[in-house]
């Protein structure tokens, strides 16, 4: 969820994609302040609509895809590339998962009961280290959609190994299990965890990238009219509202698929015109884009403690005015300390863990 995007190149950034990562990451801040504030009773609580914050993870999902093959396309078939490209995708995810989770761990001998006893078993500690699943949470709960970018990434590594012959197969497999998962009422665990109907969002993103690829741009075309895209914007924001009409209704999960449809659309559309002229994004918006890994796993620990700290307030001082203010707070200081999260901690860790890698030909990692 966190890579640098390119639009011609590997090196060229894709800004518009970008402030789609920092909008996908806000909308989950969002989600999550909703959620606290009506668990810690605040006087005032965000709107509801905040709570659809949560479809972030669709946007992300599908970006996933589309990273991934404009990437590593090329890699198909050379099977010796495999472990190149696995160490770079545990180099982006790991290090600073596996900081953070010890870091919460340690936070319960500050603060008992910040982690779930449940979470402290050993099996969801080793595989909320590891991203591997298990029907519990993971030590940070929002690290659950890990468990699913791992599998999509060891799919692919198969994928590389196999060359392009294994893709159809392996879709029409993956699809099928998918349906299999949706026409049973409950199954095993691991059955219903692999047939997630939301890894279709990895495929929407797959084929975007592989769209452009196939098809791509030449230099007198214009691309996509800003106002195609603002309809794209529309059409997506539809999608959101059916999600929430359909969500208490056994048509939730399927209602989530049409927004990684259209998203996969934005994608190409966004793609295609920022080719052709460019975009302006405001440096914030990028910074948060590049940022976005931090601000995922890393707003919890400000939103969570903010609410909880409210709580512990003298009662004189909880009022609604003050409540404002302290919510205000709390985004703002999710969203900078995740900026310098990203600067000094996440980066680092990344160098620093591109420094250790066993291969001969080392390409730069993704800012």
């Amino acid at each position: 969820m966190a890579y640098c995007l390119g639009a011609v190149s590997a090196t060229q950034r894709l800004d518009s994609l970008q402030a789609l990562r920092a909008i996908a990451a806000g909308a989950v801040v969002l989600s999550h302040l909703y959620f606290h504030a009506k668990l810690r009773a605040l006087p005032v609580v965000p709107p509801q609509w905040f709570d659809y914050g949560y479809l972030g993870v669709d946007l992300f999902f599908v970006l996933s895809g589309w990273i991934i093959v404009h990437v590593h396309a090329d890699d198909l078939g050379h099977a010796a590339r495999a472990k190149d490209y696995l160490w770079r995708r545990v180099a982006r995810v790991w290090p600073l998962l596996a900081v953070l989770t010890t870091g919460k761990l340690l936070s319960m001998y500050l603060a008992p009961g910040v982690v779930p006893t449940e979470r402290l078993s050993a099996s969801t500690i080793v595989t909320s280290y590891l991203c591997l699943p298990h029907p519990d949470w993971p030590v940070i709960s929002v690290a659950w959609t890990l468990r699913h970018e791992a599998l999509f990434y060891a799919l692919f590594a198969v994928v590389i190994v196999l060359g392009k012959r294994a893709v159809w197969p392996l879709v029409v497999c993956w699809v099928a299990l998918i349906i299999a998962a949706l026409s049973v009422s409950q199954g095993p665990y691991l059955f219903e965890f692999a047939g997630n109907a939301l890894h279709l969002h990895f495929l929407f993103g797959c084929a975007a990238a592989w769209w452009l690829k196939r098809r791509p741009q030449q230099a007198p075309a214009q691309g996509p009219s800003g106002w195609f895209i603002v309809g794209l914007v529309g059409l997506l924001l539809l999608c959101v509202a059916l999600h929430a009409r359909l969500e208490p209704t056994s048509w939730s999960t399927l209602s989530r698929l049409p927004l990684g449809v259209v998203t996969a659309l934005l994608i190409i559309a966004l793609v295609r015109r920022e080719q052709a002229a460019g975009v302006v994004v405001p440096r914030l918006i990028k910074q948060l884009g590049d940022a976005s890994y931090s601000l995922y796993l890393w707003h919890g620990f400000v939103v969570g403690g903010m609410c909880w700290l409210w709580t512990r307030l003298p009662d004189e001082l909880r009022s609604t005015p003050l409540a404002l203010v302290w919510l205000a707070a709390t985004l703002l200081g999710a969203f900078a300390s995740s900026l310098l999260l990203h600067q000094y901690l996440e980066r680092p860790l990344v160098a620093w863990f591109q420094s250790w890698r066993p291969s001969t030909a080392k390409r730069k990692l993704p800012a």
